[in-house]
């Protein structure tokens, strides 16, 4: 009767279960102490924190086998570095974990990736080891994945245990962040590096191959081991693994009569649990199947059922009394088979259908390929190998020699020379230097012009469309009046654009309701507030000091000085963070072309107290910062800061609002790639509590090179400039996603979702694109 065993994680255990982790290790691993000892590659020490992240034991399946056992090998080969276990859980809740387990993820809580992510840069992991299947992690094909990886700021040594040739749109999305994301992508078999080349283009440099790993242990006779499991002087089959009918048992049963007529005294192993997915939904239904098959066919007496989970040290056992490992699976999509390399690592003759592990592992002899589904095949295979010894004995040592490079100890050599050089490559990357190149030609106008009727801009795109549902808004409308005010004294303009300014112009002033400025308007020229916000008014104030300090044409200059002055008597009610901000950037261009220089400088004053005391309330030692919470616009803040120490002499107002700045641009930075990451739309809706990575937007964008370029006009300090040439570069595909947002003709999306590019291009992107550009150029 076969026993229940367990295997713990000490070295005793590991020898036992064939983890001798100096066997056939690389010379760069490999250890010149006494046998038992494992001493650590001039690479891996440099890795002192490392962690591993997957399914793990007890949960049952394939791949938390693999995780703990990947994670014992480098943990050996590493016996100086800091672990840390991440054990993946699934929706029916927590497992009894071993104490290596350090970390716990519920599979659809996707804050709790988010957390992790923290942690791990908290904690100064150096490297992380992933170990990625579709149907472990939450999300869309395990998309909250990803929303840990972006954030971390350390080397990622992806090991792919399924490579897709044709993946769903879910999928596809997945793996393009996997690759982008990681420093290393592993597959187990060559076919899987050929799919990652040719279907998903990943460069060679980043693909590495590295077989599945498996025990080490001496080639020996099988008699020894029938005894254990009660079969002894019989010949072996055995097919192991969770239950299902992707296992083609069937096609086994059915050759046995045949296989029995060579060879009467066989017996046929069936080792491994029903599939607790299958169980949760059909129960022991096929399984009950198989013993009907064989009942039927007169087999029942020659296969034993072991239903149940062996562990690793009972799995190799019985491997090894075993003397034809046999694999019928139905279907060629498998990269790899942990299961299929034990078996060779232990010299186990093995049949089995063409999947693609195994049509790549048995090449040349070191085992049998019989076609899917082909019984009689397997018939007249399996009876040839079991009545004659010499040839059983000779594939058994072939698949032995085969094996050698996936002992576990040349597996973690691998690996851990891998990783510690993705950490030097890291280490030593070239700081990114500001691209110039980005303003050798203005943008093109044709996107504005197309957005754009006899009314006004449009507010929404759809795609390059127009999106007239939505009709206009005013913050838009004085956006780009202000683009064509700041382009008219340098750029040559041209009727068209002339004709443009005074469309725009024409809303600002039918927006003004004696008091505030109205925003929505609808496309049958409705207006459809009574009153925008504090924000759109101090906007559109902005656009018309913009205009009066332009090259516009005389008559605008006029209209826009006669407006702001009636409009500068209402800017005290305007009193949200932000349009204070706005108005200490606009009222200090206003000095010497609009109103009262001394009463300018006071409002400066006051604005600037009011600003400066959300610091006094919020900021401490590490959030230096206005509010509670990052949400919009929030660069504007500290260039409010720096503009009104400017304006006003004060030194220490724009030390405080520079330091601001500077916090905020180390929170709008990716750590390991170094590119800009703007605070995004979703972290506004949930009040700053959490950290997303997206939606980022173009608007955000622009706030902060404006606020850089301020930086640089007021201090003469030349990184500013160099962060505004950072920052510029998140439209030209320095970002998260690697992706350009403009486009030929002057367009720009709206921005960046989880999937890549938002494709429709509304006038606020248009503009924030444009301004950025404009600012660019003003300033530099």
């Amino acid at each position: 009767m076969l026993q229940e065993k367990t295997v713990g994680l000490g070295p005793e255990s590991l020898a036992s279960s064939g983890f001798d982790v100096t066997d056939t290790a690389p010379p760069s691993v490999r250890p010149e102490t006494k046998a038992g000892q494992q001493t650590v590659s001039p690479q891996g020490g440099r890795i002192k924190r490392a962690a591993i992240i997957g399914n793990f034991p007890p949960r049952m399946c394939g791949l938390a086998t693999f995780t703990r056992d990947m994670y014992i090998c480098l943990s050996q080969a590493l016996p100086k570095a800091d672990w840390r276990v991440i054990a993946m859980n699934d929706p029916n809740g927590e497992y009894d974990y071993p104490d290596v387990v350090t970390d716990q993820v519920p599979q659809n809580d996707p804050e709790a990736y988010r957390r992790l992510a923290a942690s791990l840069n908290a904690s100064e992991t150096q490297v992380l080891f992933v170990q990625h299947e579709f149907g472990i992690y939450g999300g869309p094909a395990g998309s909250y994945l990803i929303e840990c990886l972006e954030r971390l700021n350390m080397p990622i040594v992806t090991t792919l245990h399924t490579v897709l040739e044709t993946p769903n749109d879910d999928q596809k999305r997945v793996m393009s962040a996997l690759i982008r994301l990681s420093s290393t992508l592993v597959t187990m078999a060559e076919r899987g590096a050929k799919i990652l080349r040719e279907v998903y283009k990943v460069p060679e440099t980043k693909i590495l191959v590295v077989p599945h790993g498996a025990p080490s242990r001496p080639l020996g006779d099988t008699e020894r081991f029938k005894e254990v499991f009660g079969v002894g002087g019989q010949k072996t089959l055995m097919t192991f693994g969770l239950l299902s009918p992707n296992k083609g048992i069937e096609t086994i049963i059915k050759a046995l009569p045949d296989i029995l007529d060579t060879t009467p005294d066989l017996t046929y192993l069936i080792v491994g649990a029903t599939h607790p997915h299958l169980v949760a939904s059909q129960g022991e239904a096929y399984r009950d199947s198989l013993i009907n098959m064989a009942r039927e066919l007169g087999v029942e007496d020659h296969i034993r059922f072991v239903n149940r989970f062996m562990d690793d040290a009972e799995l190799i056992d019985i491997l090894q009394a075993t003397d034809i490992y046999v694999t019928p699976y139905l279907t060629e999509t498998q990269i790899t088979s942990g299961t299929l390399s034990y078996a060779l690592a232990l010299g186990r003759p093995v049949v089995s259908t063409p999947y693609w592990h195994a049509a790549e592992a048995l090449a040349d002899g070191v085992g049998v390929i019989c076609p899917f589904g082909d019984s009689m095949a397997f018939a007249r295979e399996i009876s040839n190998l079991l009545t004659s010894d010499d040839h059983r004995s000779a594939m058994s040592q072939r698949a032995y020699d085969y094996a050698r490079p996936s002992r576990w100890g040349a597996v973690a050599g691998t690996y851990v020379a891998r990783a510690a050089a993705d950490m030097e490559m890291a280490a030593n990357a070239p700081k990114p230097t500001p691209n110039k190149d980005y303003l050798t030609r203005p943008p093109s106008w044709e996107a504005i012009a197309r957005m754009s009727d006899d009314c006004g801009i449009f507010q929404h795109g759809k795609f390059r469309l127009a999106d007239r549902n939505h009709g206009y808004c005013t913050d838009d409308n004085c956006r780009a009046l202000s683009l064509i005010a700041l382009q008219s004294g340098w750029v040559e303009g041209s009727a068209a654009r002339d004709r443009l300014a005074y469309a725009y112009a024409g809303f600002v002033n039918h927006a003004w309701t004696g008091e505030r400025f109205r925003n929505f308007m609808d496309y049958g020229r409705n207006w459809l507030d009574d009153g925008g916000s504090d924000d759109c008014c101090a906007r559109t104030f902005e656009a018309l000091i913009d205009t009066v300090r332009s090259s516009l044409p005389d008559d605008l200059r006029l209209w826009a000085k006669e407006l702001a002055q009636r409009v500068i008597s209402y800017i005290d009610a305007w009193d949200s963070q932000r349009s204070r901000a706005i108005l200490i950037r606009v009222l200090s261009r206003a000095l010497g072309h609009v109103g009262d220089n001394a009463d300018i400088r006071h409002r400066i004053h006051d604005l600037s107290r009011l600003l400066r005391n959300g610091l006094t309330d919020h900021a401490n030692d590490s959030h230096p910062w206005f509010e509670p919470a990052l949400s919009y616009d929030n660069a504007r803040l500290p260039e409010a800061l720096i503009i009104a120490g400017d304006v006003l002499g004060n030194k220490a107002m724009v030390d405080d609002g520079v330091a601001a700045l500077k916090w905020l641009m180390t929170e709008q930075t990716c750590a390991k790639g170094g590119h800009f990451r703007p605070v995004p739309t979703s972290r506004f809706d949930e009040g700053g509590q959490t950290t997303p990575l997206f939606d980022q937007q173009p608007l955000e964008v622009q706030a902060t090179i404006n606020a850089c370029l301020t930086a640089f006009r007021v201090t003469q300090d030349s990184h500013w400039k160099d962060e505004a040439f950072r920052v510029l570069a998140w439209f030209h595909g320095e970002n998260d996603h690697g992706v350009a947002l403009i486009t030929d003709d002057g367009g720009c999306f709206d921005g960046l979702t989880p999937e890549g590019c938002n494709h429709n291009q509304g006038a606020e992107s248009l503009l924030a694109y444009h301004l950025s550009w404009t600012a660019m150029m003003a300033n530099l």
